[in-house]
């Protein structure tokens, strides 16, 4: 392997790893923010340290960034937003896993749109259905998940439709002014949903929330979006999706080193499924010759 490869796939698991932490993060500004206030001053800050790429790049913004860009942020928004309102009812670690399954979505989605499916994408859709039960379910295995699951799910599904906006409008588009014009999309629909639900920001709020706030605008939306996209060129897209899926596993680790947070064996065979399904679609198919 490559040295630049080999600092590619350690730059990609280094961002999973802080992808992971940001459930952490995002869990504990909870207890001193509101959930629409802490997406908008997240995605703010992480919207201006990109702003200078789209005022000094040497690519002119066109109006096919910015159709692009608001496609990808309405749905990146809904995505970010049930999330962080699902984090107010359930686990940093379920969160990640459960938003993990946008990544079978995609494909499940591309099937109404009339492409064609395969024997690995339905393995991978039952699987993950059975780890997702397993996994929001309690030891009785009669009741299923709580509001805050129910939430993630949905946030995986606005995800998966994000994954495929970016799909269409990126290959136009300057990847760095792409993200900024979808973050400062995300953030003024989520202070227009702040303001709508009455939520009120107050100094003291963002003072007692900085730490979650730096955290998860600056590191793991500047920094590790940054990172992703230079690493992304040296490997193969297949092997770049897998190491970034590892974020699930690594929400569970600092879930349950910085937060306390507990999982029965059941829960955590869940867990075991969901991963698999994630790994299982994104696996390149092999046709045999006729």
């Amino acid at each position: 392997m490559k040295k630049s490869s080999i600092i590619a796939v350690a730059s990609l698991l280094l961002t999973a790893a802080i992808w992971g932490l940001s459930y952490s993060a995002q869990a504990e500004a909870m207890k001193t923010m509101q959930p629409y206030f802490f997406v908008f001053w997240r995605y703010l800050l992480g919207g201006l340290i990109l702003l200078p790429v789209i005022l000094f790049n040497q690519k002119k913004p066109d109006k096919k960034l910015f159709t692009g860009g608001i496609a990808c942020g309405v749905c990146l928004a809904g995505g970010e937003i049930l999330q962080q309102v699902g984090l107010l009812y359930t686990s940093a670690g379920k969160a990640g896993f459960l938003t993990a399954l946008y990544v079978i979505m995609i494909p499940l989605i591309g099937i109404f749109a009339g492409k064609k499916s395969n024997l690995k994408i339905w393995s991978a859709a039952v699987i993950s259905a059975a780890g997702s039960w397993l996994l929001c379910s309690d030891s009785s295995f009669r009741s299923f998940g709580n509001t805050g699951d129910i939430l993630m799910l949905l946030c995986a599904l606005f995800f998966a439709f994000q994954f495929i906006a970016i799909a269409k409008f990126a290959p136009q588009s300057d990847a760095l002014q792409l993200s900024a014009v979808q973050f400062f999309t995300v953030t003024v629909i989520s202070g227009i949903a702040a303001l709508i639900a009455g939520e009120t920001p107050s100094l003291n709020s963002i003072t007692a929330t900085v730490k979650p706030l730096l955290y998860c605008g600056v590191i793991a939306i500047g920094f590790a979006c940054t990172v992703q996209i230079a690493a992304q060129k040296y490997v193969l897209p297949a092997t770049a999706s897998i190491i970034l899926s590892t974020a699930s596993v690594f929400a569970v680790f600092w879930g349950w080193l910085l937060l306390n947070e507990r999982y029965s064996p059941q829960n955590l065979f869940g867990c075991a499924l969901i991963f698999s399904a994630v790994i299982l679609v994104q696996l390149p198919s092999f046709n045999r010759k006729k």
